[in-house]
């Protein structure tokens, strides 16, 4: 399959192209009802179609059994191209009913014997990617849920090759570019697990801030842990660590711009696209690291193959990070979605959308209060007087809360190394590099903007694009009271300067 002489397995000359390598193969996939999931499953199914069968792992949720929360993914739109082109493939997923948190993840003895018996190559995408989730559970998920899949990929005798997705910033605490290697930590992985396990609530709490030390949060605290923790303990097999930015909508498949969840710059668009949000701390010079979900799945899809092809002695690590020269800023991503959603507006638009980024917290509470929490106030107070709900100036305390996790992004700009990533590109056949694409150069921004801001509309929002007539409609509509409002303050503002000035009434005579 290549040259085993050579020792740096990117000197290699594979012999065997994606997806022959999984043809007959049997994968396992944990994570697989997430975003990032969905799309994995149905990248193999659609472009590695002779591929055996694809073991996903799901915990039963909300009263809903693991097959039932799989047979509902599976009718999900992002599948319905692939089970056109390729019917009956989704009989190839096997539901396997566990949990990463689980001791031996939940497996029984029968299904056990299953993987042992047909798994080759393990792909691990579950976690928690919570900014804020408590320390504790970040563990069980981040680092301990890696030991418990680590155990598992022991048992197969067939594997050959281990994929672990990580973050670009589980090492977002360095003042350095970020390079694709494992940086060490003050603790160990296993010290975190141990200390999860019989420290109190109160402790472990009390010792939270100097355990993340640099660490924003304890989402990238624990992945740091997890990678460590993957590196001593994976043996002898082979292993590869995917790093993504922002994983964010689709930018060619299965359908561009594609998204299912709210999460990130997804929030931001929705949230500025309905007039919702109209302030939030950031540097406007902020490099927004961005990157496509069809380009993440690709990467790993790719290190799985290289791993078993090429047979790396160490720990490749890989950022998925679109081409830094050509990265997009805050001010100019604001700008391209105010351009896109005036041409296209949300039909749930309850303010004209307008957005400020400022660096300033101080001015940002003063804007927060001016644009959000005082006609927030105002509304709740006329609802409340009608009999009606009021909720709207607690979800703002929510959506500043929420908010607030994300400043440590929007404040910063890393450098990353890519080294690796277009190494592995280089390795993969012209046909392959087409097909598994993940680290193009002619990416367009305005074209992406455009889709992910009608994915927005069309995935998340459930908004029908026959109704965009009426959505411009509610614009104008929109507009035109913002405006008269603003008119109206100001002759307010200006009649309050001419009563203290005394000269009230020629300059009111003069207005009007």
């Amino acid at each position: 399959m290549c040259d085993a002489k050579k020792e740096n397995p990117f000197d290699v000359s594979p012999q065997i192209s994606i997806s022959e390598f999984y043809a007959g193969r049997s994968v396992f996939i944990t994570g697989a009802t997430g975003f990032l999931g969905k799309v994995l499953i149905e990248k193999l199914l659609r472009c590695c179609p002779d591929i055996k069968k694809i073991y996903v792992l799901v915990r039963p949720k909300r009263g809903s059994r693991a097959q039932e929360r799989v047979d509902t993914l599976l009718q999900d739109i992002v599948f319905d191209n692939v089970k056109a082109e390729h019917p009956g493939c989704t009989k190839k997923i096997v539901t396997v009913s566990g949990d990463i948190v689980d001791d031996d993840l939940g497996l029984t003895n029968e299904i056990m014997q299953q993987l042992v018996q047909d798994v080759s190559v393990v792909f691990h995408s579950a976690a928690t990617v919570r900014f804020d989730e408590p320390l504790r559970l970040a563990v069980r998920m981040n680092i301990a849920g890696v030991q418990r899949v680590l155990n598992l990929c022991h048992k197969l005798p067939l594997l050959v090759s281990l994929v672990h997705v990580s973050t670009a910033y589980a090492n977002c605490c360095l003042d350095e570019e970020i390079k694709e290697q494992i940086y060490p930590t003050s603790i160990l992985p296993q010290q975190m697990i141990d200390a999860a396990e019989w420290m109190t609530d109160d402790t472990f709490d009390a010792i939270q801030p100097k355990l993340l030390g640099k660490h924003p949060n304890t989402y990238t605290y624990t992945k740091s842990l997890g990678e460590i923790l993957l590196r001593d303990g994976r043996g002898e097999i082979p292993t590869s660590i995917v790093r993504p930015a922002i994983v964010t909508a689709s930018w060619k498949e299965p359908l561009p711009g594609w998204i299912d969840n709210y999460n990130t710059a997804t929030g931001l668009i929705a949230g500025f696209g309905t007039g919702f949000l109209k302030t939030m701390i950031g540097n406007p010079k902020t490099q927004l690291s961005l990157t496509p979900v069809d380009m993440t799945v690709n990467m790993i899809i790719s290190c799985g193959w290289f791993n078993a092809v090429c047979k790396p002695k160490e720990v490749n690590v890989f950022h998925n990070i679109c081409d830094q020269k050509n990265s997009v800023t805050i001010e100019a991503f604001l700008s391209r979605m105010k351009q896109t959603l005036a041409q296209n507006p949300m039909q749930a638009m309850v303010r004209v959308p307008s957005g400020k980024v400022t660096e300033s917290l101080l001015w940002n509470k003063v804007l927060r209060f001016v644009y959000h929490l005082l006609p927030a106030f105002c509304i709740d107070c006329f609802n409340k007087a009608r009999g009606k709900r009021v909720f709207l100036y607690q979800r703002y305390q929510i959506i500043h809360k929420a908010s607030s996790v994300l400043e440590f992004f929007t404040m910063n700009s890393w450098q990353f190394s890519t080294v690796n990533t277009g190494r592995l590109s280089k390795l993969l056949c012209k046909d392959d590099q087409s097909m598994f694409y993940f680290d193009k150069l002619d990416f367009d921004w305005d074209t992406y903007l455009l889709n992910y801001n009608l994915g927005v509309k069309q995935y998340v929002m459930k908004e029908d694009m026959a109704d965009l007539s009426k959505a411009k409609t509610r614009q104008t509509r929109l507009a035109l009271i913002e405006n008269v409002m603003k008119g109206v303050l100001l002759l307010l503002i200006l009649r309050f300067v001419a009563a203290q000035t005394g000269i009230t009434n020629k300059l009111w005579e003069l207005v009007v």
